[in-house]
């Protein structure tokens, strides 16, 4: 084991914890999770959305692992061969798709840094483990006439006696705040009253890893976000969109709206609230955005993640250029 020495270890790094095979039985038996999920949070200042995710992935992991180490398996002795197996097991047993394996994989990645930069083992065993590759899918997205379609019955499901009424209103800001705009269900729910700029015709969302962005509310969302405001009877409560007990709308709320939405229209796709998302990025593409400006939107880390839109919009020409073109 590594010996504590006063400022450096023998092989030169700073001063840190000793290395044991036990580490005070894995800190009594927590396995350093709760370290961990202190990290995250103060650290690295995740959303507790995005600590939950982390914690339920080690769950999954120390469920599988808890024979072992309760054989005296410790965390230091989980070797690379130890977490293919385990990948393997989610895989073929548990029937995990590859992109929810990947999920996991990141998790245990980040874990296993921290329990390393900690000094709780020697080296991390997720070094050259890799992630499952992925079937490429297109997303899914509606046409220009589906979407005009599908936010013209927003809220007309409602009891005609509460068409103007607080719900009425709410349901059609939501939707068409979601094609004017491109955001995620969880950005949308989260927007407080203060993120909404309506003369200037912003927006600002916090998106994943809590990084901010702009973007911008046509003037069909301005107009449907004033209705609903003046709708809106709440004071003092910060978040933008409310349920009925005015408190918070969820996500699963939104995207029961959006179901009975789409029930009540003529669209016989299927479709999601994230649906409008591709879609507007899809419809920004071809009407001759630019990748950086739709990547900056989305609030994308990479353009090769927007770059999914131009195949999406090709397919698009060529339906068009198929369905127009006198010769076969």
């Amino acid at each position: 084991m590594f010996a504590d020495v006063n400022d450096e270890d023998q092989d030169g790094a700073p001063k840190g914890r000793p290395v044991t095979d036990s580490s005070s039985l894995e800190k009594a038996r927590n396995y350093f999770q709760r370290d961990f999920i202190n990290y995250l949070v103060v650290e690295k200042n995740l959303s507790p959305r995005t600590v939950q995710e982390y914690q339920k992935d080690l769950k999954v992991f120390f469920e599988y692992f808890k024979p072992f180490l309760d054989a005296e398996l410790t965390l230091d002795g989980i070797d690379e061969r130890t977490i293919r197996e385990f990948l393997t097991h989610l895989k073929i047993e548990r029937r995990y798709t590859a992109k929810a394996v990947n999920r996991k994989l990141a998790s245990l990645k980040a874990y296993f840094r921290f329990l390393e930069k900690e000094r709780y083992i020697r080296k991390s065993p997720m070094a050259d483990i890799k992630g499952l590759k992925l079937p490429k899918h297109l997303p899914k997205v509606l046409s220009r006439q589906d979407v005009d379609t599908l936010l013209a019955k927003a809220g007309e499901h409602t009891d005609a006696r509460r068409r103007r009424d607080f719900t009425f209103a709410r349901d059609r800001a939501i939707m068409e705040t979601f094609y004017a705009t491109g955001m995620r269900i969880s950005e949308l729910t989260g927007l407080d009253l203060e993120d909404v700029d309506l003369q200037n015709r912003v927006c600002r969302v916090t998106g994943k890893g809590n990084k901010q962005r702009l973007v911008i509310l046509n003037k069909t969302a301005v107009e449907a976000l004033v209705s609903y405001l003046e709708a809106r009877k709440a004071p003092g409560v910060h978040a933008l969109f409310l349920n009925r007990m005015n408190k918070r709308i969820s996500n699963r709320a939104v995207e029961y709206l959006f179901a009975n939405t789409l029930k009540h229209s003529e669209v016989r796709k299927k479709a999601t609230p994230h649906t409008l998302r591709h879609s507007f990025a899809t419809h920004m593409l071809e009407g001759g955005a630019d990748l950086v400006t739709i990547k900056e939107l989305l609030g994308h880390e990479s353009l090769s993640t927007t770059q999914i839109y131009t195949n999406i919009s090709m397919q698009h020409i060529r339906e068009v250029y198929d369905q127009t073109h006198p010769r076969e």
